[in-house]
């Protein structure tokens, strides 16, 4: 019998390792790069623009997808897709669009966020007028 060297069997599978490894990481590093060519959809010149995105919780959110002269309020679960509502009025969607250029917290009449903010608006005296005392 052949006495096999540990180092040498270790040396080839080491060898080995390091070929499947950058077989692997070239073949991802394709694949990724043909991807983003031919899925670019998040330019300004397509007729489908998602606007903003917001996480709810585990596999659930809430996504406003432009079309065209549209913004569609789109709810998205595990399971299915729904959609809540279908902004056409051009005062919201002007406000929608400048809110998103700011980058800022889009405040919405009826909001809780606009309410909370109205309300540590008022001062002392105004308060104490609402309650009565």
């Amino acid at each position: 019998m052949e006495t096999i060297s540990l180092f040498s069997s270790f040396l080839k599978m080491i060898f080995a390792l390091a070929i499947v490894l950058g077989l692997l990481i070239g073949v991802m590093y394709f694949v990724k790069r043909f991807m983003q060519q031919t899925g670019s959809a998040s330019d300004n010149q397509s007729l489908i623009n998602v606007i903003s995105s917001k996480y709810l919780g585990p596999k659930n959110r809430i996504v406003l997808v432009e079309i065209i002269d549209k913004i569609i309020v789109v709810g998205i679960s595990s399971q299915q897709m729904t959609t809540l509502a279908c902004i056409d009025d051009p005062l919201a969607l002007a406000k929608i669009k400048t809110g998103k250029s700011n980058s800022g917290m889009m405040d919405f009449p009826g909001s809780k966020l606009a309410r909370y903010m109205s309300a540590l608006s008022l001062s002392p005296n105004k308060q104490k007028d609402k309650t009565g005392k």
